[in-house]
């Protein structure tokens, strides 16, 4: 952890094992439910991708939401866990039996993270363009991550005593 130390919560590790287990098992059953569920009866959670990188001293979560109307997601950040929860809906009339197939899901979604401690997540902000959400977070200063050079030993040179040959 970076920055200020803080209390070690058991329970909160466990929490995040259940939201990690309970994602894998949304992406993994969530996309099979949605290809066997006739279309027009899908009322099963899907699960949205997602892409987190650090850009320009922020941590940038991006959500593919295509087809999903931006007033109906709602981002929150509650104790370093973020939150997002939406539903895209079927709004084309057409009758089931008029249906090929369907590989799109629809119905409600939602997606929790547990975040670094190193974040300022009281300065959260969110942008909805072209179908992906953006998140953006600030890091606090002093705590992106830092590349450290590793140095090539040159041919033939010894290692030091106590180490490995």
């Amino acid at each position: 952890m970076l920055g200020r130390w803080n209390r070690w919560d058991p329970f909160e590790e466990i929490r995040a094992i259940q939201r990690e287990i309970g994602n894998l098992f949304d992406r993994v059953f969530g996309a099979t439910e949605a290809a066997l569920t006739p279309v027009g009866t899908r009322t099963a959670y899907w699960v949205p991708p997602m892409e987190a990188f650090y850009h320009n001293g922020a941590l940038v979560l991006r959500c593919f939401l295509p087809g999903v109307d931006p007033k109906a997601v709602d981002v929150s950040v509650t104790n370093n866990v973020l939150t997002i929860r939406g539903e895209r809906k079927l709004e084309l009339d057409i009758p089931r039996d008029d249906y090929l197939f369907s590989e799109v899901a629809y119905g409600r979604f939602e997606r929790t993270l547990t975040l670094p401690q190193h974040l300022k997540t009281d300065q959260v902000s969110a942008r909805y363009e072209h179908g992906i959400l953006e998140i953006r977070i600030p890091v606090a200063e002093g705590a992106l991550p830092k590349k450290v050079a590793v140095e090539v030993a040159a041919p033939g040179e010894k290692a030091l005593a106590g180490t490995a040959r």
